[in-house]
């Protein structure tokens, strides 16, 4: 049977929303051919092996990162389920990874980690992902303490700093907190403090919590997005929060919360949408693919109305192809500056000597942007 629609069975999905590929593990070596979902919930990210080196295995599904909500609709109101306990941590702004395994023909298990919509771990146009998780893998030993001692659960993780910059300007140059975990079996979510042997220092910063809030959630959900909006004020401080809310059953459920200027969403309202929702969406539809219009598209809807989409039509365009020209002139850049390195240069110690050492590759008039990505890169700007 084809594979994708052998993964749409399992999957229990449209075949429109799957991609089928065939990627390297750079972390054993092998060659992991599958199928990857898009589907907007929580098989979001998932994955489908269907072999591993050219050899056949039973199909594994791979649960990932779930698509987070909102706990309101377009017009505003809330929708809470019934909810006896809540969390609130903070909303990191980065790459996700997730640590996940998969076994070959003879049985042989074998773990790897993987970005939200990649089934593996590369240096792409983006971002060099590989590099940067590979340093946080040998900076950090909680990580892989982390991983065995829940071996039932995929873990998902946030890399972030100004290494791998988004919206939220951050003052050290790249680090990883642990989110959350997937149960493999039913992708059932836990928080970190629900795992074992994961201590509160390599998760995000929570909020205190108490009973009561269980009972004025809309109350605690706007108080924490107005207090959020008083400091990202001059400088963008917070990109949100996630709320955990224990309904009873063995899967904790994630909403987003975000301040209103970074969500800035107004679905009654109608209007275009802002540059930096667009400039975000665009950088994130580039992370794991090639350009592809269809699927920038695609992320928007989950944000915005077709009305607001119809409307900002011209500036969706203007932005996407900004979007992909930066990627590309990016990758060129960061190329050259990894090329520095082997030549010994550390802009972080020698500014002006490796930046005057890579200016032989590019044109003067593209320096001040070489420059603006280097040092951003590197936590100096």
């Amino acid at each position: 049977m084809d594979r994708t629609l052998k993964a749409s069975e399992i999957l229990e999905v449209k075949e429109d929303v799957l991609k089928e590929f065939s990627s390297f593990d750079s972390f054993n070596g092998n060659t992991i051919d599958g199928v990857l979902c898009r589907q907007s919930d929580y098989r979001y990210g998932s994955i489908v092996v269907f072999a591993v080196n050219g050899i056949e295995t039973e199909p594994q599904v791979v649960y990932g990162t779930p698509k987070l909500e909102y706990p309101f609709d377009r017009n505003g109101t809330f929708h809470w389920p019934p909810i006896n306990e809540v969390l609130l941590w903070d909303k990191l702004d980065g790459t996700n990874i997730l640590a996940w395994s998969y076994k070959d023909s003879n049985g042989k298990e074998f773990l790897t980690y993987k970005t939200r919509l990649g089934p593996t771990l590369t240096e792409t146009a983006y971002g060099s992902f590989l590099s940067m998780w590979m340093e946080m893998l040998e900076r950090h030993s909680w990580i892989a303490d982390a991983i065995s001692s829940n071996p039932d659960y995929n873990l998902s993780f946030e890399l972030y700093g100004s290494r791998n910059p988004i919206t939220i300007k951050y003052g050290f140059p790249l680090d990883t907190k642990l989110l959350f975990g997937v149960r493999k079996t039913d992708h059932a979510v836990k928080p970190p403090t629900q795992l074992k042997n994961v201590s509160k220092y390599n998760s995000p910063v929570s909020v205190e919590t108490s009973p009561d809030d269980v009972s004025n959630l809309t109350e605690l959900y706007n108080n924490m997005r107005e207090g959020m909006s008083k400091h990202n004020q001059g400088e963008l401080l917070f990109e949100g929060m996630v709320l955990y809310a224990h309904t009873g059953g063995p899967s904790w459920k994630m909403f987003k919360l975000k301040p209103g200027e970074i969500e800035k969403i107004h679905w009654a309202a109608g209007g275009v949408i802002p540059k930096r929702d667009l400039w975000n969406t665009a950088i994130n539809s580039l992370e794991n693919s090639e350009p592809d219009m269809d699927y920038f598209i695609e992320l928007l809807e989950e944000e915005y109305t077709l009305k607001m989409i119809t409307k900002s039509r011209p500036r969706i365009n203007n932005v996407f192809r900004d979007a992909v020209n930066h990627v590309q002139v990016a990758k060129s850049i960061n190329e050259v500056w990894q090329k520095a390195k082997e030549q010994g240069f550390d802009v972080t110690v020698d500014k002006n000597g490796t930046l005057r050492w890579m200016s032989q590759f590019f044109p003067k008039s593209q320096m001040q942007k070489v420059g603006g990505i280097v040092l951003k890169q590197a936590g100096l700007l």
